[in-house]
C-alpha cells in the first residue's frame, strides 16, 4: 500500500520498530525543516528522526531528508 501512495502522491515511508510495537510511517517535515513521522497517531505522539540507521528507509534514500 505505501509503494501506491508513494506512486501516486510522493509520499515516502519508514518503517520504525521499538520495544513496545512497530509499523510503517510516512515521513514529514515541519515548518522548522525537522523531520518527523507519527509514531502513535491516535495519542498524537510524533518521533523525531535525526539519525537513519534506526528506520529502514523504504522509498527514499534517508540522504533526501537527513544531510548525514
Amino acid at each position: 500500500m505505501y509503494k501506491l501512495l508513494n506512486l501516486v502522491f510522493g509520499w515516502d515511508y519508514i518503517q520504525w520498530k521499538n520495544t513496545a510495537a512497530s509499523g510503517i510511517a510516512r515521513v514529514r517535515v515541519d515548518y522548522n525543516g525537522n523531520v518527523y513521522y507519527w509514531q502513535y497517531k491516535p495519542t498524537n505522539a510524533a518521533g523525531l528522526i535525526t539519525d537513519h540507521k534506526p528506520f529502514l528507509w523504504l522509498t527514499c534514500p534517508p540522504a533526501k531528508y537527513l544531510s548525514t
